[in-house]
Order: C-alpha cells, then sequence, then structure tokens
C-alpha cells in the first residue's frame, strides 16, 4: 500500500466519477427527507445513518484501493447497519459535551430566583464563560480523535473498536500530523461548503454537506491504508468479505 496521503485527491475524486451528480443527488436527497420527519425523531437518525454508512464504504473501498470509485447505492441495509454504530458511538463520545451543558443552563436561572443579586448575576457570566472555553477544547478534542474512532471501528468492523482507547490514541501518536491535517481539511471544506450551501437557498446544504462527508471518507480511507498497512495486517481480513 501507498504510504503518502493525496489531500487534494480527496477533495476532487469525486467529481471524477461518472455518477458523481446521481450519488450526491441521492445522499443529499436522504438527509433532505429525515429533516421532513424531523418530528419522528427516528426519521433524522436513520437517514443520518444511511449517509453515514455510505461513507463507511467509501472508506473500506479507498482503503482496498486508493483509486476506487463512488460506492454503489446499493445494500441499503448494510450501510443503515454500519452508520447506527457510528452515530452511536459518535453519541456517546460527545455525551462529555452535553454533561457540559448542565452547570450552563443551571447558572441561567440563578437571576430568576435571586434578581437583584450581583453574585447571581456574576455566577452566571462564569457559567457562561466557562462552558464555551470548556466546550471549545473538547470540540477541538473530538475533532482530532474523530479519524482515529471512525477508521477503527469501520476497517475492522466492530462497534467496540470505537472505544479502543489504548489503540485510538496510538492511532492519534503514531500518525499526529496526517491526523491534524485531515482535521483541519476537513473543518476548511466544510467552512467552504456551508457557504456554498447557503447560497443555494439553504436547502443546498443538505447536498454540500453530503459531498463534504465523501471528502472525509476519502481522507479517512487513504488514513486507513497508512494505519493498517498490507504487512501489518491479521491472517483473518480487517474489511469483512461478504458481498454486497
Amino acid at each position: 500500500m501507498e504510504a503518502a496521503m493525496d489531500y487534494a485527491k480527496a477533495i476532487t475524486f469525486v467529481f471524477q466519477d461518472k455518477d458523481w451528480l446521481a450519488t450526491i443527488l441521492i445522499g443529499g436527497g436522504i438527509s433532505l427527507l429525515g429533516l421532513f420527519f424531523f418530528w419522528t425523531i427516528i426519521g433524522p437518525i436513520l437517514a443520518s445513518a444511511v449517509v453515514t454508512g455510505y461513507m463507511m464504504q467509501l472508506i473500506r473501498d479507498i482503503y482496498k484501493d486508493p483509486d476506487a470509485p463512488l460506492p454503489a447505492w446499493d445494500n441499503w441495509g448494510k450501510k443503515m447497519t454500519d452508520g447506527l454504530k457510528l452515530v452511536i458511538a459518535q453519541f456517546i463520545w460527545g455525551l462529555p459535551f452535553f454533561i457540559l451543558l448542565i452547570p450552563f443552563f443551571a447558572s441561567m436561572f440563578l437571576p430568576v430566583f435571586f434578581p437583584d443579586s450581583d453574585t447571581a448575576a456574576l455566577l452566571f457570566a462564569v457559567g457562561y464563560i466557562a462552558f464555551i472555553c470548556l466546550s471549545s477544547l473538547y470540540s477541538i478534542f473530538f475533532m482530532i480523535i474523530h479519524p482515529a474512532i471512525t477508521i477503527n471501528l469501520t476497517i475492522h468492523d466492530d462497534f467496540g473498536k470505537a472505544f479502543d482507547f489504548s489503540e485510538i490514541f496510538q492511532i492519534i501518536k503514531e500518525h499526529l500530523g496526517e491526523v491534524l491535517i485531515v482535521a483541519l481539511l476537513v473543518l476548511g471544506v466544510s467552512y467552504f461548503a456551508n457557504m456554498v450551501g447557503m447560497l443555494l437557498l439553504l436547502v443546498g446544504m443538505f447536498f454540500t454537506s453530503f459531498w463534504v462527508m465523501l471528502v472525509r471518507g476519502h481522507l479517512y480511507g487513504q488514513l486507513a491504508r497508512l494505519v493498517f498497512p498490507a504487512s501489518e495486517q491479521p491472517a483473518t481480513p480487517l474489511i469483512p468479505t461478504t458481498a454486497e
């Protein structure tokens, strides 16, 4: 396997595929459909699972072949099942962020119970600043570990691998440079895609966001090739060989 990342290719490869427009329309359409069923709660989750599962298939394909085309929109059940694993894992990893919300929301009610208290106002201000600082730090932390979490779960096809702390942090330690570049590149591409999406009457954000997922999937697939080189693969394949 190759030993270098091709960052530019991750951004342009989508448009070199003959079916790129149909792929993005389907992926963005699924996300948009999930929004229409937001009141069911499960609707957006299932939509997110499907497009996430598609990204995971792309990661596996690029891991096996850096010149692989976009995956076909087939085997929806497998994609949904895979995607649910990663969506749930991301939610669990994001729980510390929601925990940080508790003291912040608690401080919001202090001025209500103590309207004339300068101390209540001060505590609210301190709580707000602390929340912003801590949540920002955790967001940066999560952005850095996300590539390792994703490829560890995806390539091994094992939900528990999303919480194998020693392996996840070993990946980051050994490939910190690539992980940071990938994280920053995804952040930059996301910002650009959001700007374009807003120009397309906001609805376009669903389609540009799916393109970002494809860029992320290609980058993560390349990173997986560095983390799990062919010479270190076990006798049992990391990627299931069941046909789609």
